[in-house]
């Protein structure tokens, strides 16, 4: 038994990975693309620091809302039971005419055989010219994404 476990091995360590590029299930990832939206009503948010958000349930995001947009009464009301929201915070950025931006370039669940649950990808592009404005800016975006227990992780050119 040792032995046909040892020659098994050496066999797999011979051949290498090139056997398992196009047989190997494991290798195999597929992309679903989902639909997200805008969410205006987050445009009054002031987040100084750089950092990438999901918000899954309304305590979570009111909480947030209180810390960062007081000014602004209530936090806007999501069915958390339908949809998510998916932040994208650059924190202060000088100075510019917008600072709600479209940079989230794509969203989608990625499958494989290994992650059959998979993940949420949020892809970030570049931040977007602000414009030649002089008022100070803390651009973002807020998108809403259908609910879900999956994990949301962020790809691209994340602000740090």
């Amino acid at each position: 038994m040792r032995r046909m476990i040892l020659l098994a091995l050496c066999g797999l360590i011979t051949i290498g990975s090139a056997a398992c590029k196009t047989g190997d299930p494991t290798n195999l990832v597929q992309y679903f693309p989902l639909v997200f939206t805008d969410f205006i009503a987050a445009q009054p948010l002031e987040v100084t620091t750089p950092s990438t958000q999901v918000f899954k349930e309304q305590a979570t995001w009111d909480a947030f809302w209180q810390a960062h947009a007081p000014l602004a009464g209530s936090a806007p009301m999501l069915d958390f039971t339908q949809d998510m929201l998916i932040a994208v915070f650059w924190g202060t950025q000088g100075s510019g005419c917008f600072d709600f931006v479209d940079a989230i370039v794509n969203v989608r669940a990625r499958v494989d055989a290994i992650n059959t649950l998979g993940v949420i990808e949020v892809d970030i592009g570049p931040l977007p010219d602000l414009g030649n404005c002089a008022t100070l800016q803390n651009p973002l975006q807020v998108v809403t994404v259908e609910a879900t227990i999956t994990p949301v992780v962020f790809v691209g050119l994340v602000p740090s």
